[in-house]
Formats: structure tokens, sequence, C-alpha cells
């Protein structure tokens, strides 16, 4: 008779399966079941997939890993399922602007009963601040803030134009800073030495070669990778640049260094895309005319898709959905597959920005997700804008 494998030596064969072939593997007989229902793998999963969310046990309640990573997964099969007649429409009028965000639900459920909650900026420039974060003016100094006081940590002056797009990385650990004149190289600072200034030292840095930046992203699940898109040749060519940065200690002084691990140009006949955004850290997605594109970040093409008949004039990504929407009166949901399985993104329904009305929009309509729900802010005037969302009915 075959004696079963120990079990530390199978947990360890274990630690490489997916959701899907761990459910497998539990299946076999007694022995394998109670490996692979153990609580540390499918807490390692959660944290694979949702890597900079701050788990513990004390929002799980009574519910094991395995039961909330497999309802997480139900509702994100859900809305990827999901047709326009399953969502409860909604709109308001009023001075809304077009600054959005989640304030709450944009995240995986921990109890499944929490409601999406949304914030915009409206005309009227107020501000609230509910979390940590950094501001770029006009005159390339970047400020970081404490919350709610919104008191003064640091200023540091980054370039001699303005920051026109700062990132922050999903771990917090690097802040992205650029401004789209073409003389300008973008710079990756050390968010410690923001938080933690020291009097008359200048935080780490490091400049980036390639100006005339547009776009930046963090890949959701590489902490430490960036990737760029730049124009070239008077923005006649686009072309994206990836890196991964690593902070190195030698000689008793630490450094960043920032690896260029990719870059490709356009084909020259391609519209000039204006939005982007990635998956993986692998995979660029990006609008150009009323086609939505999926590239490798080292150039090469792997999907088209064509669910606009107008030019797509926004496009919202994160780790799991991609948002596009265009001045046909439609937005479109997309999914990114698990584990980067072909087809890699999944094209799933179309809405209308707002129901039955195809006034055109003064404005590009910007649209945000969760799994619960859709929002789109549609603007007629500067001081007149319609804020629609589309809810699952569950």
């Amino acid at each position: 008779m075959e004696s079963p494998l120990p079990e530390v030596p199978l947990f360890k064969v274990f630690s490489f399966l997916d959701v899907f072939d761990l459910l497998r593997a539990g299946q076999v007989n007694k022995y394998w079941n109670k490996v692979a229902d153990s609580d540390r793998l499918w807490r390692d999963l959660c944290l694979k997939k949702w890597s900079f969310y701050n788990f513990s046990c004390e929002h799980l309640g009574p519910q094991t890993w395995k039961q909330f990573l497999l309802n997480q997964i139900r509702h994100e099969r859900r809305m990827e399922l999901a047709q326009p007649e399953d969502f409860i429409y909604k709109k308001t009028t009023g001075n809304l602007g077009l600054g959005t965000a989640y304030l709450s639900g944009s995240g995986p459920s921990m109890n499944g009963r929490e409601k999406s909650v949304i914030c915009t900026v409206s005309s009227k420039r107020m501000l609230y601040a509910w979390d940590a974060w950094e501001v770029g003016n006009s005159e390339g100094d970047i400020y970081t803030l404490t919350v709610p006081e919104l008191r003064s940590v640091s200023k540091v002056n980054a370039f001699n134009y303005s920051v026109d797009f700062l990132h922050c990385s999903p771990d917090k650990k690097w802040i992205f800073a650029s401004g789209t004149h073409q003389h300008i190289l973008p710079k990756v600072l050390f968010v410690e030495c923001l938080l933690r200034p020291s009097e008359g030292e200048s935080p780490l840095s490091v400049s980036l070669p390639f100006s005339s930046c547009c776009r930046a992203c963090w890949a959701p699940r590489r902490a430490n990778r960036i990737t760029m898109m730049f124009r070239r040749a008077s923005f006649k060519k686009t072309g994206f640049s990836t890196f991964d940065l690593t902070l190195e200690r030698t000689g008793g002084r630490t450094a960043i260094q920032a690896h260029q691990i990719a870059s490709f140009l356009l084909p020259v006949h391609m519209e000039s895309p204006i939005w982007m955004g990635v998956s993986d850290g692998n995979m660029i997605v990006f609008e150009s005319g009323p086609y939505l594109f999926l590239f490798t970040i080292n150039g090469l093409q792997l999907q088209q898709f064509d669910d606009h008949e107008l030019t797509i004039c926004n496009l919202w990504v994160d780790s799991l959905h991609v948002l596009t929407t265009s001045m046909d009166n439609y937005l479109h949901m997309y999914m990114w597959e698990e584990e980067g399985r072909y087809p890699y993104l999944k094209s799933c329904f179309h809405l209308e920005h707002i129901r039955n009305d195809y006034t055109p929009s003064c404005f590009f309509p910007k649209a945000i997700c969760d799994n619960t729900s859709v929002v789109c802010v549609v603007s007629r005037s500067r001081e007149t804008s319609i804020l629609v969302m589309y809810s699952l009915n569950v």
C-alpha cells in the first residue's frame, strides 16, 4: 500500500496552486481535503489577489479565509455576467464636477453588506480628506499633509514647472511625480523621506529617462513597477516604458535604482492614446479612437475591442475592471481574467450614460466602478452635471 505524501511537503505543493486547482485538489480524498482547507493557504491566496488591502482575522468575523475568497469570486462573477436589466438605475443633478472616487465599497467586502459610497469634487473647489495624501501645485512643489487636520509635513520642490501627475504606489512606498513639459524628466520619490524629512537634506529620488510623460500607472500587484506613456517626435509618436524600482544600500549610502525592463513605440499610423492602465505589470490597456487595445509591456498586441461607435474619451482601470466611456452615450465594462488566462480581458456589458437621453455632453463623461456598482458623471456645462449610478440588484 502506498503511503501518502507527508502533510508539510503536500502543503508546499498546494501553495503553488490557484483557487480553482486548489478546490479540485481538495476533492481527491479526505486527507488532501484537510490540507487543501488550511486557512493559511486561503489567506495567502487572498493576499496575492488583493495585495495591498489591510486584511486581518478580526475583519473576517465567523467566516474562514476560504469562504471570504469564494464569496468575493462570486461577487466578481456576478458583475462579469451582469446585463443592463440587472442594475438599479439612479441619477441626480447638481454642481458635481468631474472628479469622482469611492470612499468605501470599492475594495473586497469583508461581510458582504458594505454599500458603495462615492465622493465628487465640484467646481467650487471644496476639498475634503479622509486619508494621507500628497498634493502637487503649479510651481512644481509637492506637499505632504496629515489628515484630517491637513497639517503640512513636508514641502519638496520637484520641478521648475507644474506637477501634472502625482501617483502613489499601491504599497505607499513610492511617489511618481511628473509634468507634461517636454524637457521634464519624471521622478520617483521615496515616501518615507517625505513623511520624516531631514533638515537640509533632499528626499531620496530618481529621475526616469523619458521626458514628455503624458500618463503613468503603478502595477496593482507589483508595488515597485510603474509604466509610463510618453510622446516622441513632436508628439507624433507614442511610446510606453516600464521600470522596476529598488532601494539599494551600499557603503552606508542609500539610493533608488530604476531598472528599465521594457519599452516600445506604437505604430505611426495608430492614433495616439490619451488614457492607459495596467493589470499585473505585464500588460497595458489603452484607447485609440473608438478602439480599445491590449499590449504586452514589450509591444506585442494581444487584443483589440470595438465596442464603441465613437471615440473613447475616458478609460478607468483597476486590478479587476476596465471601464470605457465615449460620446455615443454608452459606457462599456471589461474585466481582467484571473491569473492572466486568455482571453486576458473579457468584454462584459454596455450601459447608457443617461437612459433615453441622447443630448450630447459638453465635456467628456467619466465613470468608475466596484463589484456592485458603476458610477458615471456626465457634464452639460461647467455648473451642471448629472451623476448616474447603476447598482446591481442583489
